[in-house]
Formats: C-alpha cells, structure tokens, sequence
C-alpha cells in the first residue's frame, strides 16, 4: 500500500520582529482601508506555499479579510493586494471607536490606585485642571477619555470621549484588539512603552505608562524588587529594634502601678499603652531615619521595602482595625472593597507593586470612591 503525504501543515505563527516590521510599513492600520485593528493576510495560500515570508503577508482589517474570505468569494485579487501591500494607506492618526455609550459607568485602576467611579473621583489633578482618565455622562451616554501627556496645558489625548486617537509619528510596534492596548515607541534609542490599557465591562486597568505632563515625567511602573542582602540587612536591623522594644517595654510594665479605675477605664494600663506605642512610633522613625543615610533609593521605593519586611514583623506589622469599631460608612467601605478586590483579584494580584509617579509623589494602593 503506497503512503502519502498529507497536504494539511499547522499554521505557524508570525515571528515578532516580521510582524514588527509588517506593522510598521503600514502604520499599525489595515493596508487597505487605514482601519484597526490589523490581522495578517497571507497572500499566496499557507496551503500552497508554508511560507510567512514577509513579501508574501499583507496587514489588514478585519472588515477587508472579510471581504477576501467572505461568501462568494474575494474581492480583490492577489495583484490589487500586492499593489496595497507596497503602497499602503499608512493614515498619521490611528482611529477607532470603542462601544461603551451604553455603560452607566467606569471605575479605573491606574497601577495598583483603584478610582471606583471615574466620573467623580480622580487620582491627583494635571496641569490646566485635567483628569488622567475621566467619563463623561453629560449626553446622556458614558464617554471616555484618557490623556497620555500635556503640552503647554494643552491635553493629548488617547481616547477623547470614546474615540482612539493614536499618533503613528514614532511608533515603533503596537497591539490592539479592541480590549487590549499596547504601544512601544523608541526613546533615547531605547523601546520604551507608552502605555499598556486592559478594558473589563466595568474597569480599564492602565498596567503601565511613561508620559509628560508640562515637562513633568508621569510612570505608572512595577517596583523591581530589591537585592535580597538588602533586604536580608533590613531584616536583621528590624529584629535589632523588635528585642529593644521588648526589652523598653518590660521597663514601662515593670514602672510603679499609678492611679486607679475610673468610668472602667484602668488608668495605669491605658498610659503605659500609650507609651508603648510611643515608643513603637519612635523605634520606627530610628529605622527610617538610619536605612535613609544608608542605602541611595529613592524615598517610595525605600518606604515600600521597608513596609514589605515590616508586614512581617510581630511588634511594627500594620494591624487592621476591628470592623466592629469602624463607622457605618467605614464598613460600607470595606465591604465595598472587598467586593473590587473579589471581582478582580487577578488584576490585583499582577498590580501589587505596581505604583503611578508624578511630579516627585508617588500613589501606591489608594482607593477612592
């Protein structure tokens, strides 16, 4: 019995540098139309050629695949698209429109900053009283609009009510699918991202963003984590300072008892409590102020290891009230955001050290509402 050879082959996927480099010949737009977002077509069959040579692959929308693909067969032929793939559309201003009139709001994340309403609450204010991301329910529609820099008070924005507005001035790779977001442009001869947006029903997580707003350096970036002997020498000043504590505070238990009971309240246990916390609050400026003289980081990040090994420690580890002491509205709160935090936990989980900067502040896991 003879074998042969079956025609069927797997597709093999797009190296990323040759669809870089289809990308770019078109400006990130379909060659046809100027649409996003892009598939690749080929050209000449995989079926017949096993080929993803360069020559042969065409960027397109999916509207014009469709029109290649669709019933009836294409529309145009392999000479036209070989015609479109040399000269393309190439538009200066990437648009699309996002389908988010029908939603009734949009909270945000921005680093690990979570906005529960993105239509009252804001992160910090830019210059010329702009918000870095905002929606608009005024025509009775929800509008979106997020801002990559500004310019002499001037806004630029990526999406103006709803509408994506990218510049393919200096792009040096893209990814767009309508719910995802990324776009690469060289700086100082370096790939730097300009922003990376993921789009839920209800919440756009900026992951991260380098921008300028009036000459002033905005990042939303992810802390590298700290050399381990560093952390390592933190550690053990931190165990240093838990023994002095201790040993003070048997000292301020082994004081003279004074006072009485007065309306149930122990006098004497209530002001040796407070000088134990004294004495915490002043240990733990000591260990700010000595690792500060010592290592070269900058303030956020140097707070945010310390805090890290701090968590952990049974005298200076963050304790959280107890609900039942909290307020109504407190409670509320927290319900509130234990619900987010639910819902989203994956986000959560990739944004924890994941911080916006601007203007020497640093905003790391507020939670406005």
């Amino acid at each position: 019995m003879k074998s042969s050879t079956c025609s069927r082959r797997a597709r093999e996927r797009l190296k990323p540098d040759i669809r870089c480099t289809l990308a770019q010949h078109s400006r990130f737009a379909c060659s046809i139309c100027g649409a996003i977002p892009i598939v690749f077509h080929h050209i000449e069959e995989w079926s017949k050629r096993f080929s993803n040579d360069a020559e042969l692959i065409i960027p397109i929308c999916d509207k014009c695949h469709r029109r290649i693909h669709g019933q009836g067969g294409t529309v145009f032929s392999k000479d036209e698209l070989y015609q479109y793939k040399t000269t393309p559309k190439r538009p200066e201003i990437l648009k699309d429109t996002l389908p988010l009139g029908a939603k009734k709001h949009y909270s945000f994340f921005v680093g690990n900053n979570f906005i529960a309403d993105g239509e009252k609450g804001s992160l910090f204010r830019l210059p010329g009283g702009h918000s870095l991301m905002s929606i608009d329910t005024s025509l009775g529609t929800l509008g979106l609009s997020i801002i990559v820099g500004v310019d002499s008070d001037i806004p630029i924005y990526l999406i103006k009510q709803n509408e994506l507005l990218i510049s393919t001035d200096d792009i040096w790779d893209m990814r767009y699918s309508g719910s995802v977001l990324k776009i690469w442009r060289i700086v100082g001869g370096k790939k730097s991202v300009v922003v990376d947006l993921a789009i839920e029903p209800d919440v756009i997580i900026m992951r991260e963003m380098n921008g300028s707003f009036n000459g002033k350096p905005f990042r939303v970036r992810k802390l590298r984590a700290p050399q381990r002997r560093s952390v390592n020498k933190i550690e053990s000043k931190v165990k240093e300072y838990e023994g002095l504590y201790h040993e003070l505070s048997e000292r301020i238990d082994s004081q003279p008892r004074i006072g009485g009971v007065y309306d149930g309240i122990d006098i004497d246990a209530l002001v040796k409590r407070l000088n134990k916390n004294r004495l915490k609050i002043q240990l733990e400026q000591d260990l700010n102020h000595g690792f500060c003289r010592e290592f070269t980081w900058d303030w956020a990040y140097y707070q945010w290891v310390l805090e890290g090994v701090l968590e952990h420690s049974s005298v200076f580890g963050k304790t959280e009230p107890e609900i039942a002491s909290l307020t109504p509205e407190f409670r509320a709160l927290d319900h509130k955001v234990g619900d987010i935090k639910a819902r989203y936990k994956q986000h959560f989980a990739a944004l924890c050290d994941v911080v916006a900067e601007y203007n020497g502040m640093v905003f790391r896991e507020n939670f406005l509402f």
